[in-house]
């Protein structure tokens, strides 16, 4: 079952997950037809990371043209967080859709993409962390 858009902006879902080390909250959001914004904010570890899987998984099988990961908000970020983004990528691949991760100002992001270098568009040019 869908939820009903509550607000103008379309919004979908906003979920809590909470586990003994620590919280993540991801908001999902449709500006657009075809076009869907993962805002997450928080800790993405081991745990956390399934949940962004489900979501991602099921938001990019829901036959978008465009997926948005906003990881402005994240203040940690892990390995496991990336390989989210990793099996999202190929997922998107997959279905024909375009994945597009935002690491904005994140230091925690910012710095596991500058020890390891990824395609992801928005996030290519990424320059270290001082």
């Amino acid at each position: 079952m869908v939820p009903q858009p509550r607000s103008a902006d379309r919004e979908l879902t906003t979920t809590d997950w909470m586990n003994a080390g620590g919280h993540m909250s991801l908001r999902v959001l449709r500006p657009g037809l075809h076009t869907v914004v993962v805002e997450v904010t928080g800790e993405i570890d081991l745990s956390t990371a399934r949940r962004l899987d489900e979501v991602l998984q099921s938001r990019i099988r829901s036959q978008v043209g465009e997926v948005v990961i906003d990881l402005s908000a994240v203040t940690f970020f892990s390995v496991a967080g990336l390989n989210s983004l990793l099996r999202a990528q190929l997922l998107a691949d997959t279905a024909g859709a375009h994945l597009t991760v935002d690491a904005g100002q994140s230091r925690a992001v910012r710095r596991l993409f500058t020890l390891l270098p990824t395609d992801f568009d928005g996030v290519s040019n990424v320059r270290p962390v001082r």
